[in-house]
């Protein structure tokens, strides 16, 4: 079901269709929106959806992303939680939905200001979770222990 066949009215707690750019609620699986809207419960804090419409769906580039909406609907978001993002990426991680959890270290917020960004998605099987820091560099803290340890080091320095 895509997002915008949800009521948001009686179904979705914490957000409006107006938060969300352009035709995105029109490519997008409402199970997203659903899960975010648990999120926001859960953090007890906003979360802003990205203003930029390929934060929520693509229809160019590669067909592996889960924002890629050709023949299916975009099953991912980025969104900038409006806390702590060390509280918001744990709380995240007890949330069954996501598959994909990434936070964005070289993101610019709605404010125009740096703002840490979090790139969430429904994908099946295990959790995945990753860093893209300034430089278009990425890094996976379960793969080894350096990389844990800037995960970590970089996380602590935005908290």
């Amino acid at each position: 079901m895509k997002a915008s066949d949800l009521n948001f009215a009686d179904d979705v707690e914490h957000f409006a269709p107006g938060e969300f750019p352009g035709d995105a609620l029109n490519h997008t699986d409402a199970n997203l929106i659903l899960a975010l809207d648990e999120l926001r419960d859960m953090l007890g804090a906003p979360i802003l959806p990205s203003p930029v419409l390929a934060g929520w769906y693509r229809t160019s580039g590669s067909k592996g992303s889960r924002h890629y909406a050709v023949g299916r609907l975009s099953d991912a978001g980025d969104v900038f939680p409006d806390c702590n993002i060390v509280h918001a990426l744990l709380t995240a991680m007890r949330q069954r939905a996501w598959g994909g959890i990434g936070v964005y270290l070289d993101t610019t917020g709605p404010n125009g200001q740096p703002w840490p960004m979090f790139h969430l998605d429904l994908r099946p099987g295990e959790q995945v979770l990753w860093m893209r820091l300034p430089g278009n560099r990425y890094v996976y803290p379960q793969s080894s222990a350096a990389a844990r340890e800037e995960f970590t080091r970089r996380l602590a320095e935005v908290a």
